[in-house]
């Protein structure tokens, strides 16, 4: 089976927290509807949390691309300030 290109993964799945200045009502409901966390450590009580680790893998590390896996499964950008 052939991996997913990043490039694939921009042509379904895109998603990026809007700039707040731009539009912050956007803004507010993906920050409060469309972000995991915090569990582990953080918050021993989410539905996510099994031996005091998060069972969705979080936190994730900072990535200044999507790239794919080893496994196939993509790993996303998530940027960090110096990346914009």
């Amino acid at each position: 089976m052939e991996k997913i290109t990043p490039n694939r993964i921009y042509e379904i799945i895109s998603a990026e927290i809007s700039d707040i200045e731009i539009d912050k009502d956007l803004h507010d409901i993906v920050s409060k509807n469309m972000i995991h966390g915090p569990c582990g450590s953080l918050n021993n009580n989410s539905l996510y949390v099994s031996d005091g680790k998060c069972t969705k893998r979080y936190p994730r590390d900072l990535l200044a691309e999507t790239i794919t896996g080893n496994d196939g499964y993509p790993l996303y950008r998530r940027r960090s300030t110096e990346d914009g």
